[in-house]
């Protein structure tokens, strides 16, 4: 699990998975949202950078999950602050 702390130099790639039972509908669709959504809200939270988000969203009968290949977007923020996701739901790539 990353957890960025200010600016990063040289990112990495990164995923996630969420048991869909756990989430509202809201929360699903603002994870699909999610580059939308932080920069109407990039004043109260640092997403990292808001214009460059290469996040790939997946939803399936019973997960939503999430890859990035250079993990310039805060997308713990994002789950954990923004959305309030409890953290002991969310499965981080190693």
């Amino acid at each position: 699990m990353k957890i960025r702390n200010g600016f990063v130099s040289n990112s990495s790639s990164s995923s996630f998975v969420i048991p869909k039972d756990e989430l509202t509908s809201e929360q699903i669709m603002k994870i699909h949202d999610y580059s939308e959504e932080a920069r109407k809200h990039q004043e109260y939270y640092d997403f990292g950078d808001a214009y460059d988000m290469d996040w790939n969203i997946h939803e399936s009968d019973f997960y939503i999950s999430g890859y990035c290949i250079m993990d310039n977007f805060d997308m713990y923020t994002f789950l954990e602050e923004y959305l309030k996701i409890p953290r002991e739901i969310i499965k981080w790539s190693d």
